[in-house]
């Protein structure tokens, strides 16, 4: 097999042997295999078991809007020779939620957006590349974010947030995770049903109310509600209107 381009493959469950001349390496979800352009190899299942992988090929000219150019130039260097690296807990985790996530049928667009920054911000921590931190102040940044998320009905996304700023997804991803305790995902999720509490006990059509909020369907956002305040919106707008 001939790779076309920079390849990354993280083992989710199972093993493999890749073959590459005589060089050969056995792969588990504790190794992450950088596969180099050009590079002709084949594959080789060892046992009978399951075995699920995801296989990452980053545009190395975008990736620097995501991750950041000093990560770009990091990876670009890393594509001039196949190697195979640890695969930290950090990463298996990424890896693992972003593969579920996509998996599963209810999830929203910035969901998966998040979860596939902090995959590529995982992949270049495990390669050893050292990301270039920012000089602007953590408090205004954050604070800037906030606004943006909580201004009027825009449903914004990861990277439209980040390009606004003039920050990479993932540097703000971390950021606010550290500094919120909550991921960017749940905050702008947070903020949209909390809007549901007002608006739901007037509202005729609670399918509608869940397209305005931002939910791909009355079912998602059912499910969201429920686990937020333990009830469905049904039966929080008939428990309302009784009072």
């Amino acid at each position: 097999m001939l790779t076309p381009a920079l390849q990354i493959v993280l083992t989710l469950r199972g093993a493999f042997v890749y073959e590459r001349g005589s060089w050969h390496s056995l792969l588990t979800a504790n190794q992450a295999l950088f596969i180099a352009p050009g590079d002709v190899s084949r594959d080789r299942f060892v046992d009978e078991n399951v075995l699920d992988y995801m296989l990452v090929t980053p545009h190395l000219d975008a990736i620097g809007t995501m991750v950041g150019d000093t990560a770009a130039a990091g990876l670009k260097k890393l594509a001039r020779d196949t190697r195979v690296s640890g695969a930290p807990a950090g990463l298996q985790h990424a890896a693992s939620a972003l593969w579920n996530l996509c998996r599963h049928g209810r999830r929203e667009d910035i969901e998966v957006e998040q979860s596939a920054v902090e995959l590529l911000a995982r992949i270049v921590h495990a390669a050893g590349i050292e990301q270039r931190t920012h000089s602007r102040a953590v408090g205004n940044l954050i604070g800037a974010a906030k606004e943006l998320i909580g201004a009027g009905r825009k449903r914004w996304s990861l990277t439209g947030i980040a390009t606004q700023l003039q920050v990479s997804p993932a540097y703000l991803t971390d950021l606010f995770r550290r500094h919120e305790g909550i991921s960017i995902a749940r905050y702008q999720r947070r903020l949209r049903l909390s809007r549901a509490l007002v608006e739901l006990p007037h509202t005729a059509d609670i399918a509608a109310l869940a397209l305005d909020l931002g939910f791909s369907s009355h079912a998602h956002f059912s499910t969201a509600f429920r686990a937020a305040y333990g009830e469905t919106p049904s039966t929080y707008r008939r428990r309302l209107r009784a009072l």
